[in-house]
């Protein structure tokens, strides 16, 4: 009724009818004064701004596009007007040449240049929120403008616009999901005062803070705010866990959560703020038998429904790795219990979440495999796997998740069947398996000299070897134990087969037979190299590279078009993961390789949330190419990069051509493989 009214008083002032937005201004100016009120926190200049708000309403109503929408756009143009006062009050910046020498004793120079960083930082962040509201529908910018600008619930801004409660929960919820929690927050701390009274809130706003902040400063301001939130809720699970989780937002994770607080969370048996508490203690222990004890309370005292089932499942998993830490831990009759019981989790958390059910069976073969347990169950294991993999839904599971192929699903069953005969010493079984169903060893450099695949080696050596194919076994052999990491075992092995048929020849030591090896190794070696260099060179994408441009730390603008006839290296990555750390030692070597070639060109696209994190990576890995800012992923977005970090190279025409994804640990390829391929074009 409401929203009609509003729509009738609209039309009668289009009309010309001024008595009529005196009905409307008298309808909401209360509430705009309050809200304008709240936002400046002075009263007297939120009278002066409501009138103005309410002016600028009446000459821009005719642009209303919906006036069922006009509560929400009038809270949209005070919120501007509001920003735009604040923005007018603060001083104007002076350089500190022209500052009165009274005042300079009175602020310090580190208090000046603090002040001023502040400042440009919250300008920056509003030109984020807007940017961020901007890509929202109205309808979902309208209500994320009430909810948070204005601090209304869903029931008054259904009142308000005409909705029912529902709708705007369900708008909420799809602007939320199209923001990001992070973003969201960005959102809600520069558009309105932020209360610690919602919870699905607070812990998005402490990951933020955690972010944007050192962490002594982050530590002090989410450690106030958790206090007030214990205070100001009654004691419940999920406040508690809540908190708990306001406390792993920051660096030392479960060390910073008071005893207190787990004591609290323990009171509550079978709920997740119970389970939580259970591996957060668990997680924090540094005697194995004390971790071991927390992991089975979980199992014992917890449920799959008790939490997150993917938790449920990782308890046990946790008690696998810490069995094979430490053996003594567990009877070979509890191992076996503790394997089907993680399958059968494994295989709900699966159902639950519509994910391919190989991935569980295979993981309970490989750790029948591991301890040697009751392998007779792991080949049963695979026959389920080989049932469910004949199913349609199991099949539509596994290339939805690309998870790969259903022909290279029933290969890697066979593959595992073969290791299993080999653990049996089942020898011609074993042999025949593995040689059918092999890895593509020549995918990669990475696949070529993992430690996976110099232990698939060393079993293909073992099995001809239990055959009597003793040169086949010396071939397998020398491929383990020559490798980048070589296999431990191996070197017996073409000992034993040295005694077999090296003796006969005319050089009769093990140290010349050796050698021998190794040369026919190192030919094959450098033969599959140059089929790996060809097939990764020979893929090219041939597409238009996208152009960017983007600023450093320091505010140094950086353009592709102007790398116009250069090879560009893009080391896309963000500050905040492992891999893209890890990946920076690689691209280094890359950049000695080439740091006398003017045509090379590498730049890093550093897509943290914030300038901190990004001034951290650079500052801990002395960086000697330039980081450029992408907060908003604009080049990962541009480049279809999933996943954490990528590397993408640009030809001298400006054509994208090849993406590499994860990188060799080997001297920076194939890396330089590819520059080298584009430099001769």
């Amino acid at each position: 009724m409401e929203r009609e009214d509003d729509v009738q008083l609209i039309h009668r002032i289009l009309s010309g009818n001024d008595e009529a937005f005196n009905i409307l201004l008298r309808k909401y100016e209360k509430n705009i004064h309050t809200l304008v009120w709240q936002k400046i926190g002075d009263f007297h200049h939120a009278e002066e701004i409501t009138q103005d708000i309410f002016l600028q309403a009446y000459k821009k109503l005719s642009t209303l596009k919906d006036p069922n929408q006009f509560a929400g756009w009038l809270y949209a143009v005070a919120n501007r007007f509001c920003i735009d006062w604040m923005r007018k009050q603060k001083p104007a910046m002076q350089s500190l040449e022209d500052t009165p020498v009274r005042a300079i004793d009175n602020l310090t120079y580190e208090r000046y240049v603090s002040e001023q960083r502040e400042s440009e930082a919250t300008e920056r962040r509003y030109e984020i929120v807007e940017k961020l509201l901007a890509k929202l529908p109205e309808s979902e910018r309208t209500v994320m403008m009430l909810y948070y600008l204005s601090e209304m619930r869903a029931k008054e801004i259904g009142r308000s616009l005409g909705v029912s409660v529902n709708t705007i929960r369900s708008r909420l919820h799809r602007a939320r999901k199209r923001l990001h929690a992070d973003q969201e927050l960005l959102i809600q701390e520069f558009l309105g005062s932020v209360q610690i009274t919602d919870l699905e809130v607070c812990e998005s706003r402490w990951r933020l803070i955690a972010d944007m902040f050192p962490e002594e400063e982050a530590r002090k301001r989410i450690c106030s705010e958790i206090e007030t939130l214990l205070k100001i809720h009654p004691e419940t699970p999920k406040v508690l866990d809540t908190a708990y989780w306001g406390y792993m937002s920051l660096p030392g994770r479960t060390k910073n959560v008071p005893n207190s607080l787990f004591d609290k969370m323990l009171q509550y048996p079978r709920t997740e703020a119970y389970l939580t508490a259970l591996l957060g203690l668990a997680e924090r222990c540094a005697d194995v038998h004390q971790e071991w004890h927390y992991y089975q309370r979980v199992i014992d005292e917890c449920t799959i429904s008790d939490g997150p089932s993917f938790w449920y499942w990782g308890a046990y998993e946790k008690m696998l790795w810490l069995a094979e830490e430490d053996r003594s831990l567990v009877s070979d009759d509890y191992l076996d219990e503790l394997i089907d019981r993680c399958l059968q989790v494994h295989l709900a958390c699966c159902k639950e979440t519509q994910q391919y059910f190989g991935w569980a069976y295979r993981k309970a073969v490989r750790y029948r495999l591991k301890f040697n347990n009751r392998l007779e169950k792991a080949l049963e294991i695979l026959e389920r796997a080989e049932i469910r993999l004949g199913e349609a839904e199991e099949q539509k599971w596994l290339v939805e998740h690309n998870r790969g192929s259903v022909e290279g699903a029933y290969k890697e069953i066979s593959r595992l069947r073969a290791e299993i005969y080999f653990q049996q010493e089942r020898w011609r079984e074993a042999h025949d398996g593995l040689l059918a169903n092999a890895p593509d060893f020549l995918e990669s450099l990475s696949e070529r000299f993992n430690e996976d695949t110099t232990h698939y080696y060393y079993m293909l050596g073992r099995a001809a070897e239990g055959i009597g194919k003793w040169e086949k076994a010396k071939r397998y052999y020398a491929d383990a134990h020559f490798a980048p990491t070589p296999y431990a075992e191996a070197r017996a092995g073409l000992e034993r087969i040295y005694h077999q048929i090296g003796q006969g020849e005319a050089t009769d030591t093990f140290e010349a037979f050796l050698k021998g090896a190794e040369v026919e190794y190192r030919i094959r070696e450098d033969t599959d190299r140059e089929k790996i260099r060809q097939r990764l060179i020979t893929n090219k994408l041939n597409k238009k590279a996208t152009d960017f441009r983007l600023k450093t730390l320091q505010g140094e603008p950086y353009t592709l078009s102007e790398m116009s006839g250069k090879v560009v290296l893009l080391d896309i990555g963000s500050s905040r993961t492992r891999i893209h750390n890890r990946q920076i030692p690689e691209v280094k070597l890359v950049y000695k390789h080439f740091s006398k070639n003017d045509d090379v060109v590498i730049l890093g696209i550093n897509d943290g949330k914030t300038t901190y994190q990004a001034r951290k990576v650079i500052d801990g890995h002395h960086v000697p190419w330039p980081i450029l800012l992408d907060p908003h992923g604009e080049v990962r977005k541009a480049y279809q990069i999933i996943g954490s970090s990528c590397s993408i190279l640009i030809d001298k025409a400006g054509n994208w051509q090849y993406s590499c994804r994860d990188l060799d640990p080997i001297s920076g390829q194939p890396l330089i493989w590819l520059i080298e391929a584009l430099l001769s074009d």
